[in-house]
């Protein structure tokens, strides 16, 4: 039975004034129902700068709104529903080692401890229409619900690490992307590899220079021709797989010192990998940064208990370089391609070639792999 008016009248309440009580009531419940929605998670995805990835629904604390200082001079607050992705990059990033003058007045340094990265991350957030926004944002808490656990992400513009403290410890996420209706159209360029005569089910994979934020191409209308998200204006590297065969874009430039050094570090890594093949190093000068290619799989024992068991992965390591003192520190690192192999069985063979390297023509469309290699300086 439905209540008469008089229910929503208080003690003292002239007649007609419950349809005013009732009248504010209706607009407080619509903007909270509003508010609700707005702060509801979103499918998505986050991409870390150790390669890790975390698929599920994405939101920020309650209340809470992403705010980001752009050109120093605005500050512009969005809530997370008419964006469509978030992507982050090292604007500056050091190798640092305690230190302190050797005697007062005089500029001579003693160093001393295990090295540590500093680095200032830029942001740039693209929203459902198209619109970038480019700038340093606050620190924000994102939560991301998996299946089975709650993920707290912590975003930071300044991050600081630990002595000794390298990509795994000192992470950040890359991209930041949303899988909804918002999120659905986005920046792609078109690779055009038709002069590489690739077969049907060829893959092909681009690294974002710096962050390594993996750009995976989907097959466009026109075979030999694959759409990738766009790197916005930045260089990438690139992989191509087909088959048992993976060609990746690489310099055929040899560097025995550094070759060692990276070889030496990558002895003493703690990973799950047991095996880990160096295909190439490139030393990037203007940056302090060594890139290396590898190959890494395991032949021991896994917790798969099926036939096939043994993990493999492609990846380049991007490490900060000091060259005064020869020391790597690893800053980052980002996939080509995985798989899974049984036991006994090898990885794909990964032939390294300049004809795919540092790739950044002009354009929407990138014509690459032809006979010219690409320039060797990134």
């Amino acid at each position: 039975m439905t209540k008469p008016l008089s229910c929503f009248m208080g003690p003292g309440m002239k007649p007609g004034a419950g349809w005013a009580v009732l009248a504010r009531i209706i607009p407080v419940l619509s903007l909270a129902g509003w508010l609700s929605a707005l702060a509801a998670p979103r499918p998505g995805m986050i991409q870390f700068s150790n390669g890790d990835l975390l698929e599920g629904k994405i939101s920020l604390t309650p209340g809470a709104d992403l705010k980001i200082h752009v050109n120093g001079k605005q500050i512009r607050n969005l809530d997370l529903s008419p964006i469509r992705e978030i992507r982050l990059v090292p604007a500056e990033e050091k190798m640092e080692r305690r230190w302190r003058f050797l005697e007062a007045g005089q500029t001579k340094k003693e160093f001393s401890g295990e090295p540590y990265l500093t680095r200032t991350l830029t942001a740039t957030i693209t929203l459902a229409g198209g619109e970038k926004i480019t700038g340093h944002l606050y620190t924000t808490v994102f939560y991301l619900e998996t299946a089975d656990k709650a993920h707290k992400v912590i975003v930071q513009a300044k991050q600081r690490g630990k002595e000794g403290e390298g990509a795994d410890a000192l992470k950040y996420p890359t991209l930041i992307a949303f899988t909804d209706e918002a999120g659905r159209a986005e920046d792609t360029l078109l690779l055009d590899l038709k002069a590489l005569e690739l077969p049907e089910r060829a893959e092909v994979t681009g690294l974002a220079w710096g962050s390594l934020l993996a750009l995976p191409g989907r097959p466009a209308e026109e075979r030999g021709r694959f759409r990738l998200p766009s790197p916005l204006g930045n260089r990438m590297l690139l992989a191509v797989k087909a088959g048992g065969q993976i060609q990746a874009g690489w310099p055929q430039v040899a560097n025995e010192k550094i070759q060692k050094l990276v070889q030496a570090n990558m002895a003493n890594a703690e990973d799950f990998f047991d095996q880990r093949n160096l295909l190439g190093v490139f030393h990037d000068l203007p940056n302090a940064d060594v890139y290396s290619l590898v190959i890494m799989f395991r032949t021991g024992k896994t917790t798969l208990d099926r036939a096939q068991s043994q993990p493999w992965r492609l990846v380049v390591q991007r490490w900060k370089y000091d060259e005064e003192s020869e020391r790597l520190l690893l800053a980052g690192r980002g996939c080509f391609f995985r798989g899974i192999l049984a036991k006994g069985e090898q990885p794909p063979v990964v032939t390294v070639t300049p004809r795919l390297w540092n790739p950044n023509p002009p354009g929407a469309i990138w014509k690459i792999g032809g006979t010219t290699p690409a320039p060797i300086a990134p």
